[in-house]
Parts: structure tokens; sequence; C-alpha cells
């Protein structure tokens, strides 16, 4: 018969090789996170988007929506709740958020959550990006989310906002990106642009944002710049530049914005330009057709005049040049129909 000692020591030593290899291939869900996401699950009356949230199963591993840590603390940070339905009638987004202290990513929507913006969630002092997109989302945009210094992706559109966007969002030194798309947003673009030297995404469209374009939006080297479907006016020339890298700049349907196009230089990594619907003016320069990666151009509905330059007509059809003061030239009739520019 083995001795007790000798069968004490086997255990001890398989104790201590069995625990290092469980603990490197189990996840578990830390019981403060675990409470935490159960209250938001409760705040939202248990919907059926969240039926995997069982008490039974690890969190970090079989609970839709949520992603942990994988490093040294296996704390939840990030939680996206999409086609949330809540029954029978919307509900606000949960204050309960903000006992997740560990979230670097929060996304709420598609969805239909309504009310404000919760402001619990200032207490999340690690988060990167918070995307709040196609909800009943309503109220202005809150002047606590300046508070948030950690943000660098900030996504509020297809949303209910009203109000003007607030200056205090130039206290976010590290934005990179800004959607704030298809809102009912108004009042003029604030000048806080110069505050964000890695701005890299602006999508302000579908909104009634007016006046002019503010000059530090000029000093944002942009990849995506969107400012399509507002009441804008006046010069926006300096969004514009040969050392810029822009890939899109999509101004249309402002009505009054009115600069020289033929004074503007582009972009030589531009893609798509649409201008459409304004009242620029000049000529369109030579120098557009240098772009090599340009593969869509509307300047219809301005008051442009002039050749247009060889080489354009492979890019877009007569439409995109349709309803200027004189344009002429392929795609359009050729100028020698024109008795004068």
């Amino acid at each position: 018969m083995m001795h007790s000692s000798t069968i004490f020591q086997i255990c001890f030593l398989l104790q201590l090789v069995l625990t290092p290899l469980s603990a490197s291939t189990t996840q578990r869900c830390h019981p403060e996170d675990q409470k935490a996401l159960l209250q938001i699950k409760k705040d939202l009356n248990n919907p059926a988007a969240l039926s995997s949230w069982q008490t039974t199963t690890d969190c970090c591993r079989h609970w839709k929506w949520v992603s942990c840590d994988r490093g040294k603390t296996h704390r939840v940070n990030s939680l996206s709740l999409e086609n949330i339905d809540m029954n029978p009638h919307p509900l606000p987004m949960p204050a309960s958020v903000s006992a997740l202290p560990y979230l670097t990513i929060l996304g709420f929507g598609p969805g239909n959550f309504t009310g404000p913006i919760p402001s619990s969630i200032v207490n999340l002092k690690s988060l990167h990006t918070l995307q709040i997109t196609s909800t009943l989302l309503s109220g202005t945009i809150p002047e606590f989310l300046s508070q948030i210094t950690t943000l660098t992706d900030l996504s509020l559109s297809f949303n209910n906002l009203s109000g003007e966007i607030p200056a205090s969002l130039s206290r976010l030194s590290h934005l990179q990106s800004l959607d704030l798309q298809s809102n009912s947003l108004s009042g003029p673009i604030p000048d806080i642009f110069d505050s964000f030297p890695n701005f890299t995404f602006v999508y302000l469209s579908s909104n009634q944002l007016s006046g002019k374009i503010p000059k530090s939006m000029g000093n944002i080297n942009v990849t995506y710049l969107y400012l399509d479907n507002n009441k804008l006016e006046g010069d926006a020339s300096m969004l514009f530049g040969s050392k810029k890298d822009t890939w899109t700049i999509n101004l249309a349907n402002n009505k009054k914005l009115a600069f020289d196009l033929g004074k503007v230089e582009f972009s030589y990594e531009l893609q798509i330009l649409n201008l459409s619907h304004n009242e620029i003016y000049g000529n369109i320069p030579e120098v557009l057709t240098a772009v090599r990666d340009l593969v869509s151009v509307d300047l219809s509905y301005n008051n442009l005049c002039g050749k247009i330059p060889t080489g354009l007509s492979s890019i877009a059809g007569a439409s995109a040049f349709a309803h200027n003061k004189c344009l002429c030239g392929s795609p359009l009739p050729s100028c020698s129909r024109r008795r004068s520019f």
C-alpha cells in the first residue's frame, strides 16, 4: 500500500504541473465584470440578443458582443451592443456601463436605444473608442465628452442629435476621427482643429451646419473629409493642398461654397472629389489630370468655365460637368461651338 505522504507528494506535483496548463487555456470572467454585465442585461430588460449572457459560461469566451484583455488583467475591454431590440419600448443606454473600468471600446447600435448619452461614461478612464450609431439617441452632444481625454475615435452618426458641435471637443487632443454625420446638428463648425495633430477622418455630412468653414480645418491632413449636404458657405480652398494625403473630399450640396477652383492644388493621393451643387467658379485646372488614382469626379451645378482638361472624360461622364456657366470639351460639346467663355 502506498504511504499517505507519498500520495500527498504525488498530488502536489500533479497540481504544480496541471495548474499552469489550466490557467493558460482557461480565461475566467472577472466577478466584478460579470456583475456589471448582468446589470446591463437587466437594465435592458433581458433582451433576446443577450441570451448568451449566462452565469454558467465564461463572459470572456462565450458572451456575445463582449471581449476581454488576453494579457495580465483578463478584464472586459470591449463591449459593442449591436442590433439590440428592446421590447416593448426603446430604453436608454444603460448607465451601468460605467462599472466596466477597463473598457477601451464601447459601442451602441444599430438598435432602438433612446434618450441622451449617459454621463456615467466619464468614469471610463481608458476609453479609446466611443461609437453610438443608428439609434434613437437625441439631445445635444454633451459637454462632458471632453472629459474622456483618452478618446481617439468618436462616432455619433445616424442619430437624432441636435444643437451645435461643442467647442469643448478641442480638449480631446488624442482624437483621430470624428463622425457626426446624419444628425440634425446646426450652427457653425467650431474652430478647433488645430487641437488634433493626428486627425485622419472627418464626417460631418447631412446635418444643418452653416457659416464658413473654419481655417483650422485647413491645417489638418485628413484622409477622408465629408462636409456634404449642409449649409456651409464661402471659401473652402484651404481644405486642398498638394502636400496633403487626402483620398476623398466631398463638399456637395452646400449651395453657397464659392472659391476659384483654378487656383487649387490637389493631393496626389486623391481618389474621390465631389464639389457639386455649389457656387464654385474659375476653370478646372490641368493639374487635376496628374492625380493618378482619381476615380470619381463631380463638379456639376457650379459656375465653372473653360475647357475641361483632356483625360477627365475617362473618369467622369457629361453629368459630372453639367449645369455650369460655360464648360466645354469632352465629354461636353466641343469648345468651338461656344462663342466665348
